[in-house]
C-alpha cells in the first residue's frame, strides 16, 4: 500500500456464528476463507465496510478527499472491491506461511469470493456466509498511517483445529414463555372473536426462546449508527458540528415521558414507519432549540436568531427549515434501518407539531397513543453551543422490545401497597349494591373510592380472584354483575392504574374491557402480560382479522366481542374456571 499498518491487541476466543453476528457493527466485507489440505473448512475474514474502503483506496492511491467521501458514504465500488481483494489475498498468504511454519499439519489459506454483509440480516441457520458451527476468532486493531480503524477478524471453524471440546462458549440466553399464535380471522366482529378464541389457546410451536436483551442490543445497534450518522448528515447541511452525546436508550410511558423526559415546550416530528412493521414515532427536540437548528440552517445572523429563540417565535421560515432538518434526520433512520435491521422499514416524516409537556392528556390519542415507547436520548452541541437532548421515540411493540418493561414492573410490584381508588368486590347473590355510571364519591368499608362495577369488600376480602381493567362501565357491569350472582371475587381498576400492584397475587386471571379496541387498550394489555402469565381475556366492539392478530400477539388468549350476552359473559368465565380447576 506504500503505507504504515500497524495491527495490535490481539484478541482470540470460541464464538459461534449467532453470537458474532449479534454483536452490534455496521456493514462489514465478509472474504470467504478456504482451508484445504490437512485440514479443511470454511472460515471467513472480517472487516467494516468502511475500513475496506479505506484500506482499498489507500492501495490504488484515491486522493483524500475523494477517498474521505466514500469512506463517508460506504461507497463501497467495483474498484475498492477488487484492490481491497488483492489485500485480502496478502493476508491469506501470510496466515499460509506462518500455519506452515508453525503448525504441525500442513494446509492452505486460500481466499474465495467477498461480498458485503449485514450482521442482522444474516440466516443463522443457513450456510452463509458461512456455516453456522463454533469458530475460533482472532481479532486485532489497525492503525493505518496514525489513523486509527476498528477491528480485522479471522474466523476458523474450532472443530477442524481441535478446539470446540476445549471451552463450552458461554450462553446468555433465558428461556422466556412462548407467544400464542394468531390464526386468520373473518373483518366480522363474531367471527373473528370466535377465531381467535379458539385459536388463541394454541401456543405457537416450540423454538428457541425470544431473547429481549439480544433484541435489544440489534435496536441499540441501529440507533447508535443513526446518531452516528445524523451528526455527518445534519451538520453538513447546517454548515456546522453537530456532536451528539451521552447516548442512552431505555423504555418509557406516554405518562413517564411528558413528566419526566420531555422539555416543557417542544417540537414534535411526526414520523410514520411503514414496510415490514407499521407504527408511528416521534422526533422531539425543545421548541427553542427547534428555533435555533432552523434559523441556522437559513443562516439568520446571530443577533437575530438570538432574539428569536429568547422570544420562542418558531415562526413560518424557521419551522420549514426545521422541517427540512426533520426529514434529513427521516431518511437517516430510514437508511440505517434499511440496512441493518431484519425488517425492511421506512420512516417518514408527516408534519410537525408544537406540543406543551404538561398540558398533554396522558389517556388520549393526542399528541401520540398511549402506549409503550423506546426512547434514545442525546445530547446536543451545534457549532460548540451546548443545545438540550434530542429524543426520538419508537413503538416499543413494533420492535419486540416490550417484555423490557418486565424488570420494572416486577420492581414497581415488590413490596406495593394496593393501588388507590379500587376495592375489591365480593360475591353476594343478586349483586344489586353494582355502582353504574362513572366515579363515585364516598368511601367505602374497605376506605377506597368505588368504581364503575365493583362492590363493597364485604368481609374485609382482599385476594381477588379476577382482576377487570376497563374503560367501558356498561360491559364492566355486566361482567361483575354475573361474578356477583356466581360468588366470585374481583377487583376493578381503570386504565390509568398500576396492574402490576396486583398482579400475580392471588388472581387467576384478567379481563380487559375496551370501549375501542384500538392502540391504547392494546397497550394497557402489554403491561397486564409484562407483568404477569395469567390469562387475558379482551373485551370490546368491532374486532378485525388485524386488531385480533395484534391482541393474541401481545398476550391475549382470548377474545369477548361487545356488546355481550350473559350466555357470552359465562361460557368466558366458565372456560377460565375449568382451566383453575384443571
Amino acid at each position: 500500500m506504500g503505507a504504515t499498518l500497524v495491527m495490535s491487541d490481539l484478541q482470540t476466543r470460541l464464538i459461534s456464528k449467532e453470537n458474532y453476528f449479534d454483536e452490534p457493527s455496521g456493514k462489514i466485507v465478509f472474504s470467504e476463507m478456504e482451508l484445504s489440505g490437512e485440514i479443511e473448512g470454511t472460515g471467513g475474514l472480517l472487516i467494516s465496510v468502511k475500513d475496506a474502503i479505506r484500506l482499498g483506496g489507500t492501495l490504488i492511491m484515491l486522493p483524500e478527499n475523494e477517498l474521505v467521501e466514500s469512506v463517508s458514504s460506504e461507497d463501497y465500488s467495483e474498484e475498492i472491491d477488487d484492490s481491497y481483494g488483492e489485500l485480502a489475498n496478502l493476508v491469506a498468504g501470510a496466515y499460509t506461511s506462518t500455519f506452515e511454519e508453525m503448525f504441525p499439519k500442513s494446509f492452505r489459506f486460500i481466499r474465495k469470493k467477498s461480498s458485503v454483509v449485514v450482521p442482522m440480516k444474516v440466516d443463522i441457520e443457513s450456510d452463509q456466509p458461512l456455516p453456522d458451527q463454533l469458530y475460533y476468532q482472532a481479532s486485532a486493531s489497525m492503525i493505518l498511517n496514525d489513523t486509527e480503524l476498528g477491528t480485522l477478524t479471522l474466523l476458523m471453524p474450532a472443530e477442524a483445529f481441535g478446539l470446540a471440546e476445549t471451552a463450552a462458549e458461554p450462553t446468555t440466553e433465558e428461556p422466556v414463555q412462548d407467544q400464542k399464535a394468531a390464526t386468520a380471522a373473518e373483518d366480522s366482529g363474531e367471527s373473528a372473536g370466535d377465531t381467535a378464541a379458539g385459536q388463541a389457546e394454541q401456543k405457537a410451536p416450540q423454538g428457541k426462546p425470544f431473547d429481549i436483551m439480544k433484541q435489544k442490543k440489534r435496536v441499540d445497534a441501529c440507533l447508535a449508527e443513526c446518531r452516528a450518522r445524523m451528526e455527518d448528515e445534519v451538520g453538513a447541511l447546517l454548515g456546522a458540528e453537530i456532536k451528539l452525546t451521552d447516548h442512552t436508550t431505555k423504555i418509557v410511558t406516554k405518562e413517564d415521558y411528558f413528566m419526566d423526559e420531555a422539555p416543557g415546550k417542544l417540537v414534535l416530528a411526526h414520523m410514520d414507519i411503514v414496510g415490514e412493521l407499521d407504527g408511528k414515532s416521534y422526533l422531539a427536540v425543545s421548541l427553542k432549540d427547534a428555533i435555533r437548528i432552523g434559523g441556522t440552517l437559513i443562516m439568520l445572523p446571530p443577533d437575530e436568531l438570538e432574539n428569536v429563540v429568547k422570544e420562542g417565535d418558531f415562526g413560518d421560515d424557521s419551522e420549514d427549515a426545521y422541517g427540512e432538518i426533520a426529514n434529513i434526520i427521516s431518511g437517516v433512520y430510514t437508511k440505517v434501518f434499511e440496512e441493518q435491521y431484519p425488517d425492511k422499514i421506512r420512516f417518514v416524516k408527516t408534519h410537525l407539531e408544537e406540543v406543551v409537556a404538561m398540558k398533554v392528556d396522558a389517556e388520549s390519542d393526542e399528541p401520540m397513543p398511549d402506549i409503550l415507547y423506546y426512547m434514545a436520548n442525546a445530547a446536543m452541541n451545534i457549532g460548540g453551543t451546548d443545545l438540550g437532548s434530542m429524543q426520538m421515540l419508537i413503538p416499543a411493540v413494533s420492535f419486540k422490545l416490550e417484555g423490557l418493561i418486565q424488570d420494572e414492573t416486577a420492581d414497581d410490584a415488590d413490596g406495593a401497597g394496593r393501588a388507590k381508588g379500587s376495592v375489591t368486590g365480593s360475591a353476594s347473590a343478586g349483586g344489586d349494591d353494582r355502582v353504574k355510571g362513572n366515579v363515585v364519591g364516598g368511601a367505602s368499608s374497605a376506605g377506597s373510592v368505588d368504581r364503575i362495577g365493583t362492590v363493597e369488600s364485604g368481609g374485609g376480602q382482599n385476594n381477588p380472584e379476577y382482576l377487570l381493567v376497563s374503560n367501558d362501565g356498561n360491559e364492566c357491569s355486566k361482567i361483575t354483575e354475573l361474578f356477583n350472582q356466581r360468588g366470585i371475587s374481583y377487583k376493578v381498576l381503570d386504565y390509568k392504574e398500576n396492574v402490576s400492584n396486583y398482579l400475580p397475587g392471588e388472581v387467576r386471571a384478567v379481563f380487559l374491557v375496551m370501549s375501542v379496541v384500538d392502540e391504547k387498550g392494546l397497550g394497557v394489555a402489554i403491561k397486564i402480560s409484562a407483568a404477569s402469565s395469567l390469562p387475558l381475556v379482551a373485551a370490546g366492539p368491532e374486532w378485525t382479522r388485524t386488531k385480533v392478530i395484534k391482541a393474541v400477539k401481545y398476550g391475549v388468549g382470548d377474545i369477548l366481542v361487545t356488546p355481550a350476552s350473559d350466555n357470552d359473559i359465562l361460557e368466558k368465565i366458565d372456560s377460565l374456571q375449568a382451566q383453575k380447576a384443571a
